[in-house]
This record gives C-alpha cells, structure tokens and sequence, in this order.
C-alpha cells in the first residue's frame, strides 16, 4: 500500500482564549478526544462592557492557548470544549481552529498516527463528516508599538471589532526587513487579536492601518487568518445557559 503523503494537511492549529481556571480543563479535554501538542500563554482582553466581548472578557487576565491537534478530531473536540467550558455562555471564553500550510513530518506523523487508531477503534473522535470549508470568520492581527494599543482598539471597534486580545511581546533582530520596508519597528509591541465575521475584516484591517499602520508612528503590521470552525460566540449548538456539562 502506497504511504500516505501530505500529513500537515491532516492537522489544525486549534486556539482558545479562555478564563486561567479553565487551563487544565481544555488540556484534559483535548487529550481525551486526540494526541495533542499544546503551549499557553498570558494575554489580556478588553471589550466595551455593553458587548462582554466573543472573547469571553468580562475579566482582565486570559490564557491564550495554542494546540497543534489532527483535523479529524476537529469538529467535535470543539463540540466537547463548547460543553465542558461551558463557552455557550456569555463570557466564558472561545476556540477555534485555523489552517496549517506545514508542519514538521514528525509532529504530524505521531499526532496523526494516534488519530488513525482512534478512527479504527469507533472512539471519540473518529465520526466526523467531512464538509468543504465556508470561512465564515477571520483572525485579524495586528502587532503594534505599545503606546498605540488603545487607539488600535477603539479604531478596530468603530470598524466593527466587538473585542480583543492582547498579547506584550518584543520585535526580534528586524534589521533586515526594516531596511526593506523603509521604516524603523518598535522594540516593545502589542500583538492585539480581533476575531471577526469575514465582512469586517476589511474594514478592521483599514481601520488599524489608518490610525497606527507602518506609516505612522504607531508601525503597525497587519495580517489576517481565516478560521475554520469555531465555538464561544453567544449560545453554543443553540443550547441554553443551564445546560449540562459531560
């Protein structure tokens, strides 16, 4: 039998943003439905208090988590994190996955691998109906230089935005691309997230640049992903907020 080629096609990036007390929870969760490889990070959130935010930021602090799972797992991994995160309630946090273009053969191999098994043995994460993808979403990112944050924010919100997340991070040895692009980066940035509807995209993205783009002092850099599935926006499989966990 011919060996099985393009595995990174068989994987997901799945992230979630969540309240801390539910860190371990989404890890145990997505170990019991597939092998998975995950890492998490402190983010903040801020959202206008008449919106609680699809971010699920009522409260300041975050856990930004990112997990390299195989894509069969996918749609009902999310299902069991919607449940078990209670993420139909307002507040509570969000997940969702995005594409892979690569990924190492050997990640991809093991992860895949014990995905395989599952699928044989009828468990978990095995029955999951292959559909073609309609981006409905898109992960709007803009790493911007600490003192434009706010403005980011309040652009991206009159664009449309109905929340955020931020991440501190630093510039790393962009001397090159400086040069390139004319202009001098930040040392200190902000990576802010916007998760959005695919019509607002645009107009988020241009309204970032506008106010803090890379020709202004702000020297934003601007990108987007298109997410594949999701959970956390509002009620959850149209469930009401007292329905059970597993």
């Amino acid at each position: 039998m011919a060996k099985r080629k393009n595995n990174e096609k068989r994987m997901k990036l799945l992230m979630g943003i969540i309240n801390r007390e539910d860190e371990a929870k989404f890890s145990e969760v997505a170990n019991e439905y597939c092998a998975s490889l995950g890492y998490s990070t402190l983010g903040f959130g801020t959202a206008r208090s008449n919106y609680l935010s699809y971010f699920g930021i009522n409260e300041i602090e975050k856990r930004v988590i990112m997990m390299l799972i195989p894509d069969v797992c996918e749609h009902q991994l999310l299902e069991a994190l919607g449940r078990r995160l209670r993420l139909y309630l307002l507040g509570r946090g969000i997940a969702f996955t995005l594409p892979l273009s690569g990924i190492s053969s050997i990640v991809s191999g093991a992860l895949s691998d014990s995905a395989d098994r599952n699928e044989k043995q009828g468990d978990k994460g095995a029955h999951v109906q292959k559909k073609e993808k309609v981006h409905m979403y898109e992960l709007v990112i803009a790493v911007v230089n600490q003192k434009f944050t706010d403005e980011v924010i309040d652009a991206a919100r009159d664009a449309g935005a109905t929340g955020a997340t931020i991440m501190h991070t630093k510039g790393l040895g962009n001397e090159k691309a400086e040069q390139r692009l004319g202009t001098t980066l930040k040392h200190e940035t902000d990576t802010v997230m916007f998760l959005t509807s695919h019509e607002f995209k645009r107009k988020i993205m241009e309204a970032v640049r506008d106010t803090a783009g890379l020709q202004t002092e702000g020297g934003a850099v601007i990108f987007s992903l298109a997410v594949d599935d999701i959970v956390g926006i509002g009620r959850f499989d149209g469930t009401d907020e007292s329905a059970p966990e597993d």
